[in-house]
């Protein structure tokens, strides 16, 4: 039984489904590695709502936040460069799905720290 070689283009069949999963992998990388980080330095906006109440605990929370999407996109970058190959599609889904997690979490701290969330 012979083996196909799989080639990467965008003619459909086996190769696309390679592309796509590759595509798919960059973005939920990028997702759980942007949530993992929000989640390990910065707990919840829940948490900042109730426990933040100073000037100085804001500025911690915007020096925890900015330091999480820098690591966050980072990943992003190089998860999606490493996926990348010849395509560029998975660097974009990577760093596409960091930047929409990062502004969901932005968001949401914003409105912890307003008493609006």
């Amino acid at each position: 039984m012979a083996m196909c070689a799989m080639e990467y283009s965008r003619g459909g069949g086996v190769a696309d489904n390679g592309l796509r999963l590759r595509d798919a992998l960059a973005l939920s990388l990028s997702m759980l590695d942007s949530e993992h980080m929000f989640s390990a330095t910065m707990s919840s906006p829940w948490s900042v709502a109730k426990f933040a109440k100073s000037q100085q605990d804001c500025a911690q929370v915007w020096k925890l936040f900015k330091e999480s999407a820098v690591f966050s996109f980072a990943f992003a970058g190089l998860v999606g460069w490493i996926l990348s190959e010849d395509n560029y599609d998975p660097l974009l889904w990577a760093l596409g799905g960091t930047a929409f997690f990062v502004g969901w979490m932005f968001y949401d701290y914003n409105r912890a720290l307003n008493g609006t969330l």
